[in-house]
């Protein structure tokens, strides 16, 4: 199998998704996790600019950790990252939809305030008013007004919502990613 794989280690499957940040009290608490092994697999894809087909998730782990049947051990991490992935990419998708809804509510007051300053800013550009006021006013103030009600509607709905993008694609993608444990020999 070729592919540029994730590696992540484990002192125990559970580490997979839970952390006893308890363990920094030990006094071999030196490779205790602070963070599930998910979270940092999901970070390193993210951080990657391409995630080929031929990526592959790879498990280090103690042969006592990984058990006698290193098989099922990896059956059961593969559907604990399965299902974290899918939880995750609900909560994604009810992030990106609220997103839009506050983008949409935010044109109420959005919009007029956008003609209002529009309006404005034509009033005060009209070959009467001195240029003082027409730079200050009409090219100045009214229409930072004008654009400043469509600004955050705007950021909402088109720009707010892409690291979400980002992030259901990579959530995509450690869903089909194949998994292994790789066993560490033993040391000293």
């Amino acid at each position: 199998m070729t592919g540029v794989p994730v590696v992540v280690r484990l002192r125990r499957p559970e580490e997979m998704v839970t952390v006893d940040p308890a363990g920094l009290l030990d006094d071999d608490g030196d490779d205790t996790r602070t963070v599930p092994a998910v979270e940092e697999i999901l970070s390193e894809v993210l951080s990657r600019r391409r995630v080929g087909r031929r990526d592959r998730l790879v498990l280090e782990m103690p042969a006592a950790a990984a058990g006698p049947d290193v098989a099922a051990t990896t059956a059961r991490l593969d559907r604990a990252l399965r299902r974290w992935a899918q939880r995750r990419l609900e909560g994604v998708e009810r992030e990106a939809h609220v997103l839009y809804r506050q983008g949409l509510a935010s044109l109420r007051p959005g919009l007029p305030l956008f003609v209002i300053g529009l309006l404005l800013s034509t009033d005060f550009l009209a070959p009467d008013v001195p240029e003082f006021f027409q730079n200050l006013l009409g090219n100045g103030v009214f229409l930072v007004i004008a654009w400043v009600g469509l600004w955050y509607p705007l950021d909402l709905l088109f720009f707010a919502r892409l690291p979400l993008r980002r992030e259901r694609r990579a959530l995509d993608t450690l869903r089909t990613m194949p998994v292994e444990i790789r066993v560490l020999p033993r040391s000293g």
